[in-house]
């Protein structure tokens, strides 16, 4: 259980009894993962983490690390965790956390940014850039061109052709977020940002990608079952022809298939249909 220290400015969890067992005054030990408030946003200090003082202010969280000694740091929203000790947090799908193990003096400034690219299966997932929104372009009416009359097929003023089309309008493309699904809430399970604005599942979403598939923001793999399955079921039969049943499970010989079609398209043949794998796959079926 996650208990929550509620910390003012510049208040030392040293003066803090709830859920921290000290040697002696000066050597803090957390015996359960303890919820800090930093610029109004939760962090938590890891299970275990000991330190000699840790003190939050408005905007930083400032913690002493004697030696032979480990602390780490988690956000749950994924922040990216600055430090002044030249120090890099762990960033995944579901957290960010920094570990400090040496003795040292380390000065936290968390970002309300979400940390970087995240890594993930089905081709080792990585960085895929949104589809940005494309304006409408209106149409442009035929002009008439001087000269010219009814049935005439130049004009007598300037010799041009009477024969002008009009130029159809061209409608506005959404912007796309990739690793987002259908989600417009959270972040990215592709590159890290955020899913707001991503146009995919809205009412104006069909018109955007007539021949995209939803293959859910999870990685598919042998064992796999749902909605998400089905859809890479279709997209094989209209790929490849192999008349799967689209029954919504994913086996080991749609697996192997899956490989080979990575391997084919310049991809890691992993079998695990992650974001790298969804992307090139939809890609092709634009």
């Amino acid at each position: 259980m996650i208990k929550k220290l509620k910390l003012g400015l510049l208040i030392a969890v040293l003066s803090l009894a709830v859920g921290i067992g000290s040697a002696s005054a000066a050597d803090l030990t957390f015996s359960t993962n303890t919820t800090v408030t930093v610029n109004g946003n939760d962090y938590f200090i890891g299970t275990g983490s000991g330190a000699t003082s840790v003190v939050v202010a408005a905007t930083t969280l400032t913690v002493v690390v004697p030696a032979s000694t480990t602390f780490t740091l988690v956000s749950p929203n994924r922040h990216t965790l600055t430090n002044d000790g030249g120090l890099t947090a762990v960033c995944t799908n579901t957290e960010s956390t920094l570990t400090i193990n040496t003795a040292s003096t380390v000065i936290v400034t968390p970002s309300t940014t979400a940390c970087g690219a995240i890594s993930g299966g089905g081709g080792g997932g990585g960085g895929v850039a949104a589809t940005p929104a494309v304006a409408a372009t209106p149409a442009v009416p035929a002009t008439q061109i001087e000269g010219c009359v009814a049935g005439q097929a130049f004009s007598t003023t300037s010799g041009k052709s009477c024969t002008v089309s009009a130029t159809p309008a061209v409608p506005a493309t959404p912007a796309v977020i990739a690793g987002c699904g259908n989600r417009t809430t959270g972040f990215s399970t592709a590159s890290g940002v955020s899913c707001v604005g991503n146009s995919v599942g809205s009412a104006s979403s069909s018109a955007m990608t007539a021949g995209a598939y939803d293959f859910g923001t999870k990685t598919l793999k042998n064992g796999s079952r749902g909605d998400a399955v089905m859809e890479l079921q279709k997209f094989l039969n209209a790929q490849l022809s192999l008349g799967l049943v689209v029954d919504g499970k994913l086996g080991p010989k749609t697996i192997a298939v899956i490989k080979q079609w990575q391997r084919d398209n310049g991809l890691v043949a992993d079998g695990l249909v992650g974001p790298l794998t969804k992307a090139k796959m939809n890609a092709m079926a634009q």
